[in-house]
């Protein structure tokens, strides 16, 4: 191991008898300086790794030497970093910020169940490698597999959640490492020619659009997933191959199909299908010429594909209650449907449920409708669980709700003899000043209160009168609620 620059704790051990070394500090290297990683060596850096100004970071060209990281990854705009045959591995237990600097990486591998996240575009040139937990990316924060790139180990406790980009040069399928949450679902992509062309692929675990818009050959196409297929650049077609999982509703695998969207309709890909109800392949039943919206379809409908859903929507209502949504075009074998929430769109949590209407199954338009009076404050996320009879489940489209700093949530007990309670959820620390006023307009009370993040209690008592007044609260950030109160003596 050759170094030079500032290593924050050092910690060097040597383990002999072996053939490797280890170090263990946390790296900031703000220089013109340069960190050199040999063949067969092992450093461990405990915390962050800062590769800054014009320093490099440069990795052995032989053997495999290997950056373990357990905080961020910072490669500067102006630094370098040489990969060599290097593996950086992600090995931290909170979840890790990857900027690479737009330099390329030679082997990438991530072991930390709480995922790592893109902050800046990175490209592959030999192997990901999943183990524990998932990468998230976005289309500006692109992971991009090099032309003999490979993804290795992907799974449900292991993927990438967002976009991925793989460059061909190859008749060579490569089957892209995407999924949602705690699911893997993949597609892949097999080019006709060796033409270089790149493909862009995302999963969406949510109801197509345009799902009644059927080219022939299709009786129905699913209404829970799809993914996103984009040619960027090139020219090659080829074969697609989707995945499914016991969240897609396959029962009668001879009857299933590839879709694929023209912009107009969706339109029958073929296929055969080969594995079971709870998981397998198809691949299109000849070369792709369409490169936009891909899923799974069936004809003629043995398969549920489960409800049909048009709309969800989660929407605020008066800063207190979030008014839920959702209309079916059809049902089959429909049992209920949960509503969820969730603080970070990721660990959904049940809210209450609402039972199918009739039988469970329609032809017709069915309309529903759910109020949380106890939502989160700031933003959350709401989604749809259909559960089937038989216990099978798809999920809508998530919907976000911000409810912006203070929320007054009620005023009780109203009316009362004088004494009233506020309580307020607030998603940020806040000032409120509250003002009374008669039914004539005085003011009758006033002051301020603290109110901290979370649930809070403020405790008022008004020697007034019976009539009705008006509370007024107006938050340091501008925020203004009026709550009506009636006092009886």
């Amino acid at each position: 191991m050759k170094f030079k620059g500032f290593l924050k704790s050092l910690t060097v051990l040597f383990f002999l008898g072996g053939l490797s070394s280890k170090a263990q500090f946390e790296l900031n290297n703000n220089g013109s300086l340069t960190f050199q990683i040999d063949d067969g060596l092992v450093v461990h850096s405990d915390g962050d790794v800062a590769n800054l100004n014009t320093s490099s970071l440069v990795f052995e060209s032989s053997g495999e030497p290997n950056l373990e990281f357990d905080g961020d990854f910072t490669n500067g705009t102006s630094a370098t970093l040489t990969a060599g045959l290097g593996l950086l591995e992600l090995t931290g237990s909170a979840s890790q910020n990857l900027d690479f600097g737009g330099d390329d990486l030679y082997n990438l591998e991530i072991n930390n169940a709480a995922g790592g996240i893109f902050t800046r575009a990175a490209t592959v040139n030999n192997e990901v490698q999943f183990a524990t937990g998932d990468f998230t990316t976005t289309d500006a924060n692109l992971l991009t597999f090099e032309t003999s790139a490979a993804a290795a180990g992907a799974t449900d406790d292991s993927h990438v959640n967002g976009p991925v980009s793989k460059n061909f040069s190859a008749a060579s399928i490569f089957t892209f490492p995407v999924g949602h949450g705690s699911t893997y679902n993949s597609i892949a992509f097999t080019p006709d020619g060796t033409g270089a062309t790149t493909i862009k692929s995302n999963y969406n675990y949510s109801q197509p659009s345009d799902g009644s818009s059927l080219g022939a050959g299709i009786c129905q196409i699913s209404n829970v997933e799809y993914w996103d297929l984009t040619r960027t650049s090139g020219s090659e077609d080829g074969v697609v191959t989707l995945e499914w999982d016991g969240e897609s509703g396959v029962s009668t695998l001879g009857d299933l199909l590839v879709a694929y969207w023209d912009g107009a309709n969706w339109q029958d890909g073929a296929g055969t299908a080969s594995g079971a109800a709870g998981s397998g392949t198809i691949p299109s039943g000849s070369s792709m010429t369409s490169f936009n919206k891909y899923t799974l379809a069936t004809d003629p409908c043995t398969n549920t594909l489960p409800v049909e859903l048009i709309e969800f929507t989660a929407v605020p209502v008066n800063n207190e209650v979030v008014d839920v949504n959702w209309v079916t075009a059809s049902e089959i074998n429909n049992d209920y449907f949960v509503i969820e929430r969730s603080k970070n769109g990721l660990n959904f949590a049940p809210v209450d449920s609402v039972k199918s209407y009739g039988d469970g199954n329609s032809e017709e338009t069915q309309s529903y409708s759910y109020n949380d009076e106890n939502p989160y404050s700031g933003v959350s996320y709401y989604r749809l669980r259909q559960v089937d009879f038989d216990k099978k489940y798809s999920y809508s489209n998530v919907e976000v709700v911000n409810f912006e700093g203070l929320m007054a949530i009620s005023l009780f007990p109203n009316p009362s003899t004088g004494q009233f309670n506020i309580i307020v959820n607030s998603s940020e620390q806040e000032t409120l000043k509250l003002t009374v006023y008669d039914a004539v307009g005085r003011i009758v009370k006033s002051g301020e209160f603290e109110v901290m993040e979370g649930n809070n209690q403020i405790i008022n008592m008004l020697n007034g009168d019976s009539g009705k007044y008006l509370v007024s609260v107006v938050t340091s950030s501008g925020k203004y609620y009026d709550l009506n109160f009636v006092i009886i003596k």
